[in-house]
């Protein structure tokens, strides 16, 4: 059984703290690792949940040389699991997991990769690309609801469930694979910078944004990994309708004065990184109605953005890709399809290649 690092690649923020294996819960992390001399590769994962939870356990996806296998939905507890066999011993193998769901549906423990009589193979299958993206944002940042939109927007059953979402369709990892980015998901479904879409939830993602798990306070994220490009898409849940009771968003002073300390603290992290700060296509002017969604958010964008510049930082820009149509909007509970995270990554790509000149 196999954790070790660097010859086991893990991308993503991941919590080594605990002796019985790594636990990530942000959508996107990666395991990957080279391997020779077996026929069959399996791994042990545990899998955590709060009694909060719903519509978990997690999702994700296993590929074999490059080939996507079924995903791989996990049990609660810890469990073996076969990812290929009849595999040429003779040759050399890669195995890549990667997380498809958010916290909100579970933590995944990597106790380690078993390969048998085989041998696991250093340095890892493929250096560290030298482009980094980080995309913080809510629910469509997380692609939410992409793979129910055939049966959406109003899915069956728990439409929050992992199985109805995956990372590697978000506009994120779309960008992070036209321009050969290491991507980095810090998403979390119904946050917002000052109010959260649930009342009673306090945790908005300025206090997530500074952890490992976002389930865990005492998991103090160590800054060691650095992004030359940050997006960042929120803002529409703060003037959603809350629930189960709603507060009323934040006044347009409150919700400023939260995204302004925000980007401060992601700069600082950051000094050198090209911040871009993006108002959701799926934020709409007219629901709800007489909050002004996006004319708030947007105006808040323009006024951090300025203060910015007008302070000498020239890394920082702000942008609004069109609206989503209906037709974008038929993943779960309205979020956006396939084709939407598509439109969305190529807009947002061409400004970054403008800005940034990644090509």
């Amino acid at each position: 059984m196999s954790t070790a690092a660097p010859a086991v690649q893990f991308v993503g923020r991941f919590d080594t703290r605990e002796d019985a294996g790594p636990k990530c819960a942000w959508p996107g992390c990666r395991v990957i690792a080279q391997f020779t001399g077996t026929d069959r590769i399996s791994v042990t994962l545990e899998e955590l949940a709060l009694p909060w939870m719903q519509g978990g356990p997690s999702e994700w996806d296993v590929a074999i040389d490059g080939v996507l296998q079924p995903k791989l939905v996990l049990q609660l507890g810890s469990h073996d699991y076969v990812l290929a066999e009849g595999l040429s011993p003779d040759d050399a193998h890669t195995v890549e997991l990667y997380r498809r769901s958010e916290a909100q549906n579970g933590v995944t423990r990597f106790v380690g990769y078993d390969f048998h009589d085989g041998t696991l193979l250093s340095p890892p299958p493929r250096a560290r690309t030298s482009r980094r993206l980080e995309v913080i944002g809510d629910s469509q940042v997380a692609a939410f609801g992409v793979e129910g939109a055939a049966v959406g927007p109003n899915c069956p059953g728990i439409h929050w469930a992992a199985h109805y979402e995956n990372f590697r369709e978000s506009f994120g990892a779309l960008m992070g694979e036209r321009f050969g980015a290491e991507v980095f998901g810090t998403a979390y479904s119904g946050k917002g910078m000052a109010r959260n879409i649930t009342s009673t939830d306090r945790e908005t993602m300025p206090i997530l944004f500074g952890r490992t798990n976002p389930l865990d306070a005492s998991s103090v994220w160590d800054w060691s990994w650095i992004p030359d490009v940050v997006v960042v898409q929120i803002g529409g849940n703060d003037f959603a309708i809350h629930l189960p009771v709603d507060d009323g968003p934040p006044t347009f002073d409150e919700f400023t004065s939260a995204y302004r300390g925000f980007v401060t603290n992601v700069r600082n992290h950051y000094p050198n990184a090209f911040l871009l700060l993006v108002l959701s296509a799926s934020t709409r002017e007219d629901i709800p109605p007489g909050r002004a969604s996006r004319t708030n958010v947007w105006s808040a964008l323009e006024r951090i953005v300025g203060e910015h510049v007008q302070q000498g930082d020239d890394k920082i820009a702000n942008f609004a890709p069109p609206t989503a149509s209906e037709d974008e909007r038929r993943g779960c509970g309205g979020h956006g399809t396939p084709e939407f995270h598509q439109r969305i990554a190529k807009q947002i790509g061409d400004v970054l290649s403008e800005k940034v000149g990644w090509n």
